[in-house]
């Protein structure tokens, strides 16, 4: 028996002895990969995020950059709050990779509560319940284990809607290709036909709905290697007004019609390096759109409106708790003058902190945009088992202080005369924190100045950029 443990020892001692060895080795070849917590997921949705395959010889430090990396891939699919690996020695001068995962919690049938404004910020400035919207959205994540989704919502209130979309990330043997389709119907009780003084300006239809829309698309994806993604789309869109609308303003479809129905194609391109999509805090993103509105095919399109942005967005650690983060995004028009339906200026989708309670209408724009973070309280784990549900008893969050300076420019040749903060360079600062957890929960306070010597404090729920 002693003789029976003296070898089982010898065995053990030996074989780290081995793997430590391998550590200064050039040469590490890597044997099996194992998951662990993959309850649903199909093993191919795993595999496909890796960086390394079977078979490579790697150096200790490459190794451990392709295992990291990896990591951060199964993460970013969004189907784990958790994903970590472990290393053990196969056979000669091998290793096999163990990944333990914590699947998230797949169907999500929720209450949505939503306001009619651009964010949470306008809305507080009048609390108008009346612009309140209700409805009930299931998303049904990783569906089948092969990280499709599956989407259906219904909402009633200050905007009426109802879509349904699915969406196939590997269409194909080769995991390469994929397939999005959605189709809805909208309608809408009041309608922003123009801005005035840097404010939106709407009218409201008392009887029946001020807009009335009705889409659908298709969007195929192409993904060859980790970092490159394409996305090729169609979409057919059918916009009707009431004719007030016409009245009030001339061009917020083309020629002034109440109805306008067109196609719009889509080209977007994304190269992603970034640890976490959620809230990255290392790595860059580099993204384009190109839209097409209206390609000829109906007779009373008279729609012919390209679009292009490009943004570059990187984040980098200074060390200790300190991180820097930046942005520049552009984007600009051609063709025929841009509806005022289909026309996003700055204060939409991107926004000058402290500016969030006006719109820069214009076909172009551009914006610069910078933080520095401190991490206050670095992610921090509980434990609650009092929970019924395994996968929220987990949760997780983390603290940061940040301060930061935007700076932007919108070229207005529509509506200048109205809105003087178009055709201007504007810029905001200040500091504000962000609480990041589990199941990308981001939460942002923030406390900004503009040029104009406003002050705000602002909330929202989504990570800067």
């Amino acid at each position: 028996m002693r003789n029976a443990y003296l070898v089982i020892l010898c065995v053990f001692f030996f074989g780290r002895i081995s793997w430590a060895q391998s550590d200064s080795l050039e040469g590490v070849v890597i044997g099996e990969t194992y998951f662990i917590g993959n309850e649903k997921t199909k093993i191919f949705v795993l595999l496909r995020e890796l960086t390394y395959q079977k078979g490579d010889t790697l150096s200790k430090a490459d190794l451990k950059k392709k295992l990291v990396r990896s990591s951060e891939n199964l993460f970013n699919t969004g189907l784990f709050n958790k994903t970590d690996f472990e290393i053990t020695q196969g056979t000669s001068n091998s290793i096999n990779i163990t990944f333990k995962l914590e699947e998230r919690w797949f169907v999500w049938p929720y209450p949505i509560l939503e306001n009619g404004d651009r964010n949470f910020n306008t809305w507080w400035e009048t609390k108008d319940l009346s612009r309140l919207t209700y409805g009930v959205f299931l998303n049904w994540y990783n569906f089948r284990g092969r990280n499709e989704t599956f989407q259906v919502m219904t909402k009633v209130g200050f905007e009426n809607q109802f879509s349904v979309g699915y969406d196939i990330p590997n269409l194909n043997k080769k995991k390469t290709l994929g397939l999005n389709v959605a189709t809805g119907y909208a309608e809408y009780r009041e309608v922003n036909y123009s801005s005035q003084e840097n404010k939106r300006i709407f009218y409201k239809s008392e009887v029946g709905p001020g807009k009335q829309v009705v889409f659908a698309k298709v969007n195929f994806t192409y993904r060859k290697g980790l970092n490159f993604r394409h996305r090729f789309g169609l979409s057919y869109n059918q916009i009707r007004i009431d004719s007030t609308v016409t009245e009030l303003t001339n061009d917020y479809l083309k020629n002034n019609q109440s109805e306008s129905e067109y196609f719009t194609f889509l080209y977007y391109g994304k190269y992603d390096t970034r640890d976490y999509m959620s809230y990255p805090l290392k790595g860059y993103k580099i993204e384009s759109y190109i839209y097409q509105y209206g390609l000829g095919v109906f007779e009373n399109e008279n729609l012919n409106v390209t679009t292009a942005s490009l943004g570059i967005f990187w984040h980098l650690p200074l060390g200790g708790r300190w991180n820097l983060a930046n942005a520049m995004v552009g984007k600009t028009s051609f063709g025929d003058q841009t509806p005022y339906a289909i026309q996003k200026g700055l204060g939409y989708s991107d926004y000058i902190r402290g500016y969030e309670l006006y719109v820069m209408d214009g076909e172009s724009y551009g914006v610069i945009k910078t933080n520095l973070k401190y991490n206050l309280i670095k992610k921090k784990e509980m434990r609650l088992n009092w929970v019924p549900i395994d996968k929220f008893r987990n949760p997780y969050f983390a603290v940061y202080l940040n301060a930061y300076f935007d700076a932007g420019y919108a070229a207005d040749r529509i509506y200048l005369d109205h809105n003087p903060l178009s055709n201007t360079w504007i810029y905001g600062y200040g500091l504000g924190m962000d609480i990041t957890g589990f199941y990308d929960f981001v939460m942002r306070l923030e406390y900004s100045f503009t040029r104009e010597k406003e002050k705000g404090i602002y909330l929202h729920f989504v990570k800067s950029f």
